[in-house]
C-alpha cells in the first residue's frame, strides 16, 4: 500500500503558484507550477487503480505499459511489450522497472468528477476568449517504478502533469526553441507520428527543471519537449489534457509536412491568417474526401 509522505502538499483546490494574471500570458507558452487538490485521493491509490486498469484493459487503445530501462533518446513504442500481465506489473511495481499507463479513466463518473475541476481551473486560467478553443478534457494516469525515466517527447495537447505519489524531476523546454524542437519535427509529429522529437545534447542546458511532490502539478506547453527522471519510489501521476482544434495549428502543420515533401518551404503558424486558413480547408477537404472514399466503398 503506497502512502502519502508527511512533507506532501495538501491544497482545497487548484490553485496557481503565480498570479493568475501571468500564467494567463504563460497558457501555450511557458512552463508554470501550481498546487492541486488530488494528493492522496482514494481514488488513486493503487487497489483502486489496479481496478481502473482492468476496465481500461477492456476498451481498445486504453492501456500501455513497458518495462526496462530507458535512455532520454528511445521512442515511444520503441520497448518490446512485456510478457507479464498488467495486473501483475502493478502487483510488482516497486521492482518491475516499468512504466504503466491508463488512458481516459474520466470515462468512470467518479474520475470524470475530478477532470471537471481541472476543467473548471484551466478555463478561469485561460479566461473567457482563450476558453473558447479548449475542447475535449481527459485523464491518463501514470504508475511508474522507482528511478524510471519516461523519455524525450513533446505533445500537442494543453497538458498539466500532476504529481499524486512519489516525486520526480521534469524538464520543460521552451516550443518556440527551434534548436530543441524544429518546424519539421512538429509537422512530422502531426502528419507521419507522434514519435517525431529528438533529443538534442543541448536540451537540458535550455530546459526548465521542476522537482514535483504530492500536491504538485506543472503546466507543459503544447510543443514544448519534455522528459521525466522518477526519483527512488513508486510515482502516481496524472496528465490532464485539453485540446486546441485542428484549425488553429494542426492542420497547418499537417499541410506543411506535404508541402515540405514538394520541396517547399512553407511559412509556420501564425504568420499567415489568410495561409493558415487555406492550408487548414485543403486539408479538411483531403479529409472529407478520404472519408467519402471509404464510404463508397463500403457500398
Amino acid at each position: 500500500m503506497l502512502t502519502m509522505p508527511p512533507s506532501a502538499r495538501v491544497a482545497e483546490k487548484w490553485t496557481t503558484v503565480d498570479p493568475i494574471e501571468e500564467c494567463r500570458q504563460a497558457l501555450h507558452k511557458k512552463a508554470f507550477a501550481v498546487h492541486h487538490p488530488l494528493a492522496g485521493h482514494p481514488l488513486f491509490s493503487i487497489e483502486a487503480l489496479a481496478a481502473a486498469a482492468e476496465r481500461a484493459a477492456k476498451r481498445s487503445g486504453d492501456l500501455y505499459a513497458d518495462v526496462g530501462d530507458l535512455s532520454l533518446t528511445d521512442k515511444w513504442g520503441s520497448v518490446p511489450a512485456p510478457t507479464m500481465p498488467i495486473p501483475e506489473i502493478i502487483e510488482r511495481i516497486e521492482t518491475a522497472g516499468a512504466w504503466i499507463v491508463l488512458k481516459h479513466v474520466e470515462v468512470d463518473p467518479a474520475y470524470k468528477r475530478l477532470l471537471d475541476e481541472y476543467e473548471a481551473f484551466v478555463r478561469e486560467i485561460a479566461g473567457p476568449e482563450g476558453s473558447k478553443l479548449l475542447t475535449n478534457a481527459e485523464m491518463l494516469v501514470f504508475i511508474t517504478s522507482p528511478n524510471r525515466k519516461t523519455p524525450y517527447h513533446f505533445d500537442a495537447e494543453v497538458n498539466f502533469l500532476v504529481q499524486i505519489t512519489g516525486s520526480k524531476n521534469l524538464w520543460v523546454c521552451d516550443p518556440n526553441d527551434r534548436s530543441v524542437t524544429t518546424e519539421e519535427e512538429i509537422e512530422q509529429y502531426y502528419g507521419v507520428s507522434i514519435s517525431a522529437g529528438t533529443y538534442k545534447p543541448h536540451a537540458e542546458e535550455v530546459a526548465r527543471q521542476f522537482t514535483l511532490h504530492p500536491g504538485d502539478a506543472v503546466h507543459i506547453p503544447t510543443h514544448g519537449a519534455h522528459w521525466v527522471q522518477n526519483h527512488n519510489e513508486v510515482s502516481v501521476s496524472l496528465s490532464l489534457n485539453m485540446e486546441f482544434p485542428n484549425w488553429l495549428q494542426a492542420d497547418v502543420y499537417r499541410a506543411n509536412h506535404y508541402l515540405r515533401r514538394l520541396g517547399l518551404s512553407p511559412r509556420s503558424p501564425g504568420q499567415s491568417i489568410v495561409a493558415d486558413r487555406s492550408k487548414a480547408a485543403m486539408i479538411h477537404a483531403m479529409r472529407a474526401a478520404r472519408k467519402n472514399a471509404r464510404r463508397l466503398l463500403r457500398r
